[in-house]
């Protein structure tokens, strides 16, 4: 079975080994820096993991969102707008509840492009979950909690990890791991151009990508 036809069928799909080493220790590197030096917003800004180091539109990721459209159509078979871009670099504690997302990330992708596991067991790697069954779950608020345990997805720098964000719940348990562990995640969104968002939510309703101000 082609991705094209696992994505339609489970609506989602785990592409290993998209985004090339050298653009992954480029871009960790980067959000270290920006961490380091409390760049962009105020930490605690994060409405959905507080006190983690995350940015929405920065340039370079705004960037890899026009290198990753190719990869995202035909991994999807669909025809696809960017939206917008957002990192986060995860801390030991930190958790992402089980969500689903607004109109703009109707075709997502969360890419892992660094970790750091101190103190963990050899074999230790923290996932992200999704549950392809809870498509006709309610949502309350922009949280939900349908119950099913959902499916662990391992992810190694480069890997990219291709979801309805609109459609089905994802997150990520507890990090559990030893003091100076990190994890690095850039999420890139699409619109579908024969879906029902398109073209509203082109650009997140800016007018154009890199732009900060609505």
């Amino acid at each position: 079975m082609t991705n094209p036809e696992l994505f339609k069928q489970n609506l989602y799909v785990d592409c290993k080994s998209i985004v090339p080493k050298d653009i992954c220790n480029l871009v960790s590197k980067y959000c270290l820096m920006r961490e380091e030096n409390k760049l962009d917003a105020p930490e605690e800004a994060d409405g959905q993991v507080p006190f983690s180091h995350s940015v929405y539109g920065d340039t370079l990721m705004e960037t890899l969102e026009f290198f990753l459209l190719p990869y995202m159509e035909s991994n999807t078979g669909l025809r696809l707008a960017p939206t917008y871009s957002y990192y986060r670099v995860y801390r030991p504690g930190m958790e992402l509840e089980r969500h689903k997302d607004r109109e703009s990330c109707e075709i997502s992708t969360s890419v892992c492009f660094d970790f750091k596991y101190n103190d963990t067991s050899e074999d230790y790697h923290w996932s992200m979950y999704v549950d392809k069954e809870s498509v006709n779950t309610p949502v309350l608020g922009n949280f939900v909690s349908a119950g099913n345990p959902g499916i662990p997805v391992q992810q190694s720098p480069g890997d990219i990890l291709i979801y309805r964000g609109v459609d089905i719940e994802h997150w990520r348990d507890p990090f559990v791991a030893g003091i100076n562990s990190y994890h690095i995640q850039g999420f890139f969104h699409y619109i579908d151009k024969d879906g029902p968002f398109y073209p509203e939510w082109v650009y997140d309703k800016r007018p154009r990508l890199g732009y900060k101000e609505f």
